[in-house]
């Protein structure tokens, strides 16, 4: 039996299983359990003590068994566990010279330091929408300190990020009152993963289009999160000597939805890369307004009968502390706001922010709805 040193606990197992069809039949603080559907010889015995002598043993034995019914290698089953409250992000490099699993140098230093501002350009673009920043947020920094990087993998040559998507613990229950710092910090990870997701997408389409993209196509694509700062992340990679093509695959965490519009896989190669330069370049030069991008939980409606409009509070982030800001909202997105009150959802607001420090913070919004990066809807 091939014995593997477990990096997680018994969270993350029985997380991995319930959300594989696995059920717990019994259990006690010791040890659980669990059958798949209502197979009766495919039980599996979960160990639930961390700290017991012979953990990693019974571990081993259950990563045996599952390996066996999945008929998955030990190794896959224990990274499937490993990573199921995170989102892998896998960044292939590909060219025919790359039969030996290995790269060159230099277009692999450009490669994970592509990883880098890839992730930094996204964070930044979840805080603001911008065409082109120049100085980073300090937030969209930290975040690339925050995420890691996996094992390497051979064959076209893969790098893996591996970022936080949530844990089942994670979530808000109905008219919260106030939202968690902690758990907000966990959840922007999943929302820079979504916001590299939709960016990347909407940029191959552009690449892949039979025609040049217009001005305005390229303003709009700012409102999904391309950046200069995003495109020239593409370009140094695929411009890079030894490298053809580079291609970007989202493996979502099972414990979270998919974010709906996101692209799992997109690619880009030279030609494609023509293109991201020109967008590139637009946005260089071209000034288009900034936007800020607010997350949290709404903590205070008001509206007369008589008005057209609700007045909002929403509890977030700003330079990481919490704040209430207020806005008006017309009548349809009013009563979605009170259904995301209701139901506990979090939110996401886009548009003109002013915060004074000490004063009232207000937002003039231009997008507003269920934060559904996160999977979650009302």
């Amino acid at each position: 039996m091939v014995q593997v040193k477990p990096d997680f606990g018994p969270g993350e197992i029985r997380s991995y299983l319930k959300v594989s069809g696995w059920s717990p039949v019994s259990g006690s603080e010791l040890a659980e359990l669990w059958r798949f559907r209502d197979c009766e010889d495919k039980v599996v015995l979960v160990p639930m003590k961390p700290g017991a002598p012979d953990f990693a043993k019974r571990t081993n034995i259950l990563l045996s068994d599952v390996s066996r019914l999945e008929s998955r290698d030990v190794r896959t089953v224990h990274d499937a566990i490993a990573t199921v409250y995170h989102d892998v992000t896998d960044l292939r490099a590909s060219h025919p010279s790359l039969s030996d699993g290995s790269i060159p140098l230099e277009a692999g230093y450009e490669l994970f330091m592509s990883a880098k501002r890839l992730r930094v350009a996204s964070a930044a673009a979840s805080i603001r929408r911008q065409g082109h920043f120049r100085n980073f947020p300090l937030r969209a920094k930290d975040q690339a300190r925050e995420v890691r990087l996996g094992q390497t993998r051979r064959g076209s040559y893969i790098v893996p990020i591996i970022s936080q998507a949530r844990s089942p613990e994670d979530v808000y229950v109905p008219q919260q009152e106030h939202i968690d710092i902690e758990i907000e910090e966990t959840l922007f990870d999943r929302r820079v993963t979504a916001t590299m997701s939709r960016a990347l997408g909407v940029l191959e389409q552009m690449a892949s289009s039979e025609r040049r993209p217009t001005g305005s196509e390229i303003a709009d694509s700012v409102g999904e999160g391309v950046s200069y700062e995003l495109c020239r992340a593409l370009s140094k990679v695929v411009n890079a000597e030894s490298v053809a093509a580079l291609d970007i695959t989202f493996n979502w965490s099972r414990v979270a939805s998919p974010p709906p519009g996101s692209s799992n896989r997109v690619e880009f190669n030279r030609d494609a890369i023509e293109i991201v330069d020109e967008v590139s370049n637009r946005l260089k030069s071209q000034l288009y307004t900034h936007e800020h991008v607010l997350y949290g939980v709404i903590t205070d409606l008001s509206r007369r009968p008589d008005e057209a409009t609700g007045r909002v509070g929403i509890e977030t982030l700003i330079k990481r502390r919490r704040r209430t800001v207020w806005f008006d909202l017309a009548d349809e997105p009013y009563h979605l706001a009170v259904r995301c009150h209701d139901t506990g959802t979090p939110v996401r607001a886009q548009g003109v922010l002013a915060s004074p420090p000490g004063g009232i913070a207000t937002m003039e919004v231009s997008h507003f709805g269920p934060d559904r990066s996160l999977g979650t809807d009302a």
